[in-house]
């Protein structure tokens, strides 16, 4: 008796402080939620919604796609975060709401870094810079002689102010050392079409509605935006290949967990992603969306997600974009 009742103190104890059971060996033993910040429809949606069939086809469970959409991603954030910690609610998260939202946006109640249990990095999709072809510029190196013979008359084309094309011709601008004036429009495809009409010489774009442009001669391509050259595009140089070395910005995309979601859940999710990715029929799937395959530990992308807070907290900042 003196054992049990000592042994029930210990949980209590146990409970009391924080502490989270293991999960169970028979994980899942019913339906998963994958929140996804966006509207149906878009990369990030679609992504979700390739993977999560695959998943229930291995576990016997359903896996759900549930869409918060509303301030960049922050809405669906916000939830997860406040989710329990049990393995049935993941969050689909993009750079946006653990990374820059939290530097753009005032009321921000979550932190990237103390509310999630990193899972793994699903892959990243680059950006693009386009012109419309009657810019006499065949390459990022007469660009930038254009723009500084040119000073202050270029405009491009962004989906948005804080977007990941709008930081990246930030970023552009700074390396460059040159001053090509962002145009915000309400998304994507008007930046495209701005650009089609000569209302922006150029226009900083998600790689998927930009490459039909390019190959219709429409726009002219002249680098993607991340380390690598983009799977779905790889005959477009990269900005470190045309003159500016180490440029490397690109969106990504990944699965995290409530903070304190027990750690066999997360390598187990950890590790089916990861078989995903490397199949090639999946992986020619999102390559095809314009995601570039990632995958990797849980560790990995528990160091990954430090360093990315601090970069885009910098390349924020160094844009001057104001908090709202």
């Amino acid at each position: 008796m003196v054992r049990t009742i000592a042994a029930f103190a210990g949980i209590a104890l146990a409970c009391a402080a924080g502490y989270v059971p293991a999960a169970k060996a028979d994980y899942p033993e019913r339906a998963i939620r994958i929140v996804v910040p966006y509207t149906p429809g878009g990369t990030v949606d679609l992504f979700a919604r390739l993977l999560a069939p695959r998943l229930t086809e291995v576990w016997g469970q359903p896996v759900v796609v549930d869409n918060r959409p509303g301030a960049g991603g922050s809405i669906g954030a916000d939830a997860v975060a406040k989710a329990d910690p049990d393995g049935y609610t993941l969050f689909l998260a993009t750079n946006s709401p653990l990374t820059t939202n939290p530097v753009l946006q005032k009321n921000i109640r979550y932190d990237a870094l103390r509310d999630f249990e990193p899972i793994v990095v699903g892959g990243q999709n680059s950006v693009v810079f386009v012109t419309n072809p009657s810019l006499p510029v065949k390459s990022v190196k007469d660009l930038i002689a254009y723009a500084k013979a040119h000073p202050g008359k270029l405009s491009a084309g962004i989906s948005g102010i804080g977007t990941t094309t709008h930081l990246a011709l930030a970023q552009f601008n700074k390396m460059a050392g040159v001053n090509i004036v962002a145009v915000p429009h309400r998304g994507g495809m008007p930046s495209l079409t701005a650009a089609i009409a000569g209302d922006v010489q150029l226009t900083v774009s998600d790689i998927v509605p930009a490459i039909p442009l390019v190959r219709d001669g429409k726009l002219r391509a002249l680098a993607t935006s991340g380390a690598k050259r983009a799977g779905i595009a790889p005959n477009i140089p990269t900005m470190s290949e045309e003159g500016l070395p180490g440029f490397d910005l690109v969106a990504w995309v990944a699965f995290v967990a409530p903070a304190k979601t027990p750690k066999a859940v997360v390598q187990k999710l950890n590790t089916e992603v990861n078989k995903a990715l490397k199949d090639p029929a999946f992986s020619a799937k999102l390559i095809a969306m314009g995601i570039d395959p990632v995958g990797g530990t849980p560790e990995e992308f528990a160091k990954f997600l430090k360093e990315e807070v601090v970069r885009w907290r910098q390349i924020v900042t160094e844009a001057g974009v104001a908090p709202h």
